[in-house]
């Protein structure tokens, strides 16, 4: 049984990962008195569950959110992450997910977005457009994430040019490319290579007016998928220049505890807006795979002294 961990203002004082126990890549968040949890079904539909508390979300139902229709992103759902964003006509929400064509053609799988009818985060949504790059139109695509920063918006994600690096990409609005895609980070170091040459799903963390972006690297089908770092320096944020690597990982594999392949996280805070919480999916064993068997799980990190987050080994 993993470890009991506590969490401030909630109502059950305490819980025990995994959150949920087929629940890759996922997207949690805290807004208005629930938390609600996002991840990857790999089929045509979208859901989503609801809790007042964290631990609840381990039996919470799965809702039906969304149904996908379009051709050219009708199946494999994956990389689901939602945020709440101004756009024409104020807040609303944005749930960016990959998918592609049926039946399981991985190899069309493509960025999407839904937007919200008004500010519930289980919507009703509606399909708002394909997140395709205005230049290299009919690439493929994964693991989207949004980086606001200096009043300007971008978007986060992976591409395929013989390894697998992260991109950036300007946005006029939520879901509109203002330009091309640039690489931001290109999988180098010996730990991003395991199994491939892989940086993906990166997210952005920020406090105190620092900016930084968390990814996932080496490939999800290893016990060495992991998690990196890139340090916003200042200047234009589609230079790969205007970031700094971290030289180690932030967040691997515990043969200790018993946790392999902690990957594809996100970030989310208590409900006092107090603690900074980590969530990421993980196996059990070094022979679990890139698959529907990775678990969901939580745990609050702190910060240095220098204002970077602190790295510990993820929880049993």
């Amino acid at each position: 049984m993993a470890a009991a961990v506590v969490h401030a203002g909630t109502s059950t004082g305490t819980f025990n990962n995994p959150l949920k126990v087929q629940g890759p890549d996922p997207w949690l968040t805290y807004y208005n008195g629930f938390y609600y949890l996002a991840t990857t079904t790999w089929n045509n539909t979208i859901t989503m569950r609801k809790s007042a508390t964290l631990g609840g979300l381990r039996t919470a139902p799965d809702t039906l959110l969304f149904t996908l229709t379009r051709p050219n992103g009708a199946g494999t759902m994956w990389a689901p992450e939602f945020h709440l964003l101004n756009g024409p006509s104020g807040q609303r929400w944005y749930f960016y997910y990959t998918a592609g064509q049926e039946p399981y053609n991985l190899g069309t799988q493509r960025i999407h977005v839904l937007e919200s009818a008004g500010l519930d985060p289980m919507g009703p949504y509606t399909f708002k457009a394909d997140m395709l790059d205005p230049t290299a139109d009919n690439t493929w695509e994964l693991d989207p994430g949004i980086l606001q920063l200096n009043g300007q918006l971008y978007l986060l994600g992976t591409f395929y040019n013989g390894s697998q690096p992260m991109f950036i990409r300007p946005l006029s609005n939520p879901w509109t490319a203002s330009g091309t895609r640039r690489t931001l980070s290109t999988p180098t170091y010996s730990w991003e290579t395991v199994g491939g040459a892989v940086n993906e799903g990166g997210e952005v963390l920020q406090r105190n007016g620092r900016t930084f972006i968390i990814y996932s690297a080496s490939h999800c089908s290893t016990p060495d998928y992991k998690l990196g770092m890139l340090t916003y320096n200042g200047g234009d944020p589609l230079l790969s220049s205007s970031w700094t690597k971290s030289a180690n990982p932030v967040f691997q594999r515990s043969n200790a505890n018993g946790v392999y392949g902690p990957g594809h996280n996100g970030f989310f805070k208590s409900p006092d807006g107090t603690e900074d919480w980590i969530v990421y999916h993980a196996n059990s064993s070094t022979s679990g795979g890139c698959d529907m068997n990775r678990s969901t799980r939580a745990q609050k990190f702190t910060w240095n002294a220098d204002g970077t987050p602190t790295s510990a080994p993820p929880h049993p």
